[in-house]
């Protein structure tokens, strides 16, 4: 029998076995190698996405230009017409609508005589435009001394900016392709007939139309 007076026997416990450094590297080089394959796959996932973006806006482009050149064709036979003494489209800049490749496109096409020409019409004349006439002049004549005789600049934009112009308050209503400083009042577009209901007859009033601007939006 055990002796009542005796200490409790613990319990014997096998000695515990030390931890291998090795496992928790290999944890960690498990997870490493996790984070940085999530992190390839979604770097080329947003590549992906971004291409196919890319893609689809050129393809879009294409369309579109794809679709003004056609218009462009089917213009050709419309303002030959209308050059000749036809009813339309209008040559003041008046906007209709024509279907091509299952869009509606807004067509606006001008006579660049029934504008107001940038480096010749008189300051009264650049006094039409909802612009400061006198700064717009001093900063042509300013600008224009630079230039040889007959020179200008090569596109519009440019010119707008050497004359001070904001280009949103006189779109569709300017051009550097006249020939004269006048303007021809049967194709002057509206905004310009409300601005000015006095102007007078151009010199060239009676000539044929010889030139024209197309302009080509998606309509609204």
């Amino acid at each position: 029998h055990p002796d009542p007076l005796a200490a409790p026997r613990r319990p014997c416990h096998p000695p515990s076995m030390p931890r291998n450094p090795r496992h928790g590297f290999a944890a960690l080089a498990t997870l490493a190698t996790i984070l940085l394959l999530a992190t390839l796959v979604l770097t080329l996932q947003t590549r992906v996405q971004s291409n196919i973006r890319i893609m689809a806006r050129l393809t879009t482009d294409l369309q579109d230009r794809a679709a003004r050149d056609s218009l462009h064709d089917r213009l050709r036979g419309l303002i030959a017409d209308s050059m000749a003494g036809g009813a339309a489209p209008k040559l003041d800049g008046t906007p209709f609508i024509l279907t091509e490749a299952s869009r509606n496109w807004e067509v606006r096409v001008q006579d660049v005589e029934g504008l107001i020409d940038l480096y010749l019409a008189p300051p009264d004349v650049l006094a039409i435009l909802p612009i400061d006439a006198a700064t717009t002049t001093a900063a042509r004549e300013q600008a224009l001394a630079s230039l040889q005789p007959g020179e200008r600049f090569p596109v519009i934009a440019m010119t707008l900016a050497r004359f001070r112009i904001a280009p949103e308050a006189v779109e569709g209503l300017v051009t550097q392709s006249s020939t004269t400083g006048s303007l021809r009042t049967a194709t002057m577009p509206e905004i310009l007939r409300v601005r000015a209901p006095n102007q007078q007859p151009g010199p060239r009033e009676g000539e044929q139309i010889t030139r024209v601007t197309i302009a080509i939006t998606r309509a609204p």
